[in-house]
């Protein structure tokens, strides 16, 4: 497995042909699709935003964010939209209420920014809530409490490797939806929580609870992309990018092979009755 941080650049390990598939945000699949790329995405992995807004001390409510820098990991990128989508929610603007967008980069480098006043305020993943309250900050939302349908993850890849691969596609997708049905699973827990912990680096089996706890409300047991999902993100997207406008849901998402592995019992039983 690769690590590449940021959607953004995701797409472009894929249009350059680097990778035959990848674990991204939805957003860098819709936009580049609008310029001309074969890109789509054949799962949903999370299909709503799995975020926390975090603020400073004195940063309680939505409305002490005037004012304020924010630290996301890079424009284009899921947690750059999930500060948009918020705001909007909360009827705040960044020019009009001079709140600071920064890009900082990795997780851990949004929690450092914090830690050190470079910021205000930060997204990151829910299994940080514990650790940030217990550090005085505050939790101004969570997004997956909050009514914004959201490809926050999606499995992509390109239409040629659909055409030229289809056995490997198949096969990759066969892994993703056996892991999707295994983390489900509660008789899973504690190698589930290895896992994370492992990958995570937390030091112990323990830590992992909570971000254990915070994942199985946002994984759908049939890993279909949200359809109401992508529409909100074509829409959010043209906006500020008229291109983007004339793609429709069904040119950004191929269900061809979750349809057949649904339809042949996969995804409820990846490993046999």
């Amino acid at each position: 497995m690769i690590l590449i941080e940021g959607g953004t650049r995701g797409a472009q390990a894929l249009i350059s042909g680097d990778l035959p598939m990848i674990g991204m945000a939805g957003q860098a699949v819709i936009s580049a699709r609008a310029r001309g790329a074969d890109l789509v995405v054949v799962a949903g992995v999370v299909n709503k935003m799995n975020y926390i807004f975090v603020g400073a001390p004195s940063v309680k409510t939505p409305e002490d964010l005037k004012g304020k820098r924010i630290a996301i990991s890079q424009i284009g990128t899921a947690s750059y939209h999930a500060v948009i989508l918020a705001l909007k929610q909360w009827r705040l603007d960044a020019r009009r209420d001079r709140i600071t967008i920064l890009q900082v980069g990795t997780q851990a480098a949004r929690v450092a920014s914090l830690n050190s006043g470079g910021t205000d305020a930060i997204i990151v993943n829910p299994g940080l809530t514990t650790a940030m309250k217990q550090r005085g900050y505050n939790i101004i939302a969570d997004f997956s409490e909050m009514p914004l349908p959201y490809p926050q993850q999606v499995m992509a890849t390109r239409e040629r490797f659909l055409k030229s691969e289809p056995d490997v596609a198949e096969r990759l997708l066969k892994a993703f939806v056996a892991g999707n049905t295994f983390t489900l699973d509660p008789k899973n827990k504690n190698r589930v929580k290895a896992a994370l912990a492992k990958y995570l680096r937390l030091g112990s089996v323990d830590k992992a609870e909570e971000q254990y706890q915070s994942a199985l409300p946002v994984l759908p047991k049939k890993p279909y992309v949200d359809v109401a999902g992508i529409t909100s993100m074509i829409e959010f997207l043209a906006e500020s990018d008229p291109s983007v406008a004339k793609i429709k849901p069904e040119q950004v998402i191929n269900h061809a092979i979750m349809k057949k592995l649904d339809e042949s019992g996969f995804i409820e039983h990846p490993f046999g009755k």
